[in-house]
């Protein structure tokens, strides 16, 4: 009887890890090599609440490691569906996109209001650089007049995004040799840099002038520490953390 009992259960723990590896450590590759990694889906925050969904998904080659992700986005639409009494809510596709990515880093989808409209705009990390410091993220902008996402095309030349309420703009930290925080406003599909402040050994505060070249408008010395070095600064005139 004993013997039975832990036959039994090898059958049952081999038949659990064929299982597992069957669905989902045993990818099936599309025709042409690429998997399914990983998929994030959500159609309640982003955009128009409720009206909008996002849908991002990452896929690798099974042979020579490329990876890219593929972004839908959609909104919704009522209309008549042969045997519905009254109009139903469908998915139509508004954009698509497909980007190569790293091959280290997840998606980390985030959805979060860049631009203080009122509607919330998702981000991806696309890419990681500076050791692990600089997280790499691409920025879409949800535009309620046409229900649709604007790719921000040089976003991801600005790592460690975040919004800036105080000053209603974005910000980027940038870790160098130096730490650089990049004041950005959006511009049509892009992101425009209007103010800088570089920490080293000192502090440099520079703005654009109005023939778009950086102007020195304030040069000190830095006596923070180790973590002030770090910091993102909020404001630059005056300065504060």
């Amino acid at each position: 009887m004993k013997s039975l009992k832990i036959f039994i259960t090898i059958v049952l723990w081999t038949f659990s890890i064929l299982l597992f590896f069957s669905c989902s450590g045993n990818p099936k590759p599309d025709k042409e090599g690429y998997f399914s990694e990983e998929k994030f889906v959500d159609s309640l925050n982003a955009g128009t609440k409720g009206k909008t969904k996002v849908e991002f998904e990452k896929y690798r080659h099974t042979g020579n490691g490329d990876v890219f992700v593929s972004i839908n986005f959609y909104k919704s639409k009522k209309k008549w569906v042969k045997g519905q009494e009254t109009d139903v809510d469908l998915w139509f596709l508004t954009n698509s996109f497909k980007f190569d990515k790293d091959g280290i880093t997840g998606l980390d989808v985030q959805i979060s209001d860049f631009n203080n409209d009122g509607f919330n705009d998702v981000t991806y990390q696309s890419g990681v650089a500076g050791r692990g410091g600089n997280i790499v993220m691409t920025l879409f902008v949800y535009n309620p007049k046409n229900k649709d996402f604007i790719h921000i095309k040089n976003s991801d030349n600005y790592p460690n995004l975040s919004f800036n309420s105080k000053l209603n703009c974005i910000n980027s930290l940038i870790l160098t040799g130096s730490t650089t925080t990049a004041f950005l406003k959006i511009k049509k599909d892009s992101l425009y840099e209007f103010a800088r402040v570089d920490v080293s050994d000192k502090i440099v505060v520079e703005e654009k002038d109005s023939t778009g070249k950086f102007k020195i408008i304030e040069e000190k010395l830095f006596k923070g520490n180790d973590e002030d070095f770090y910091k993102t600064f909020r404001n630059y005139k005056p300065l504060e953390y």
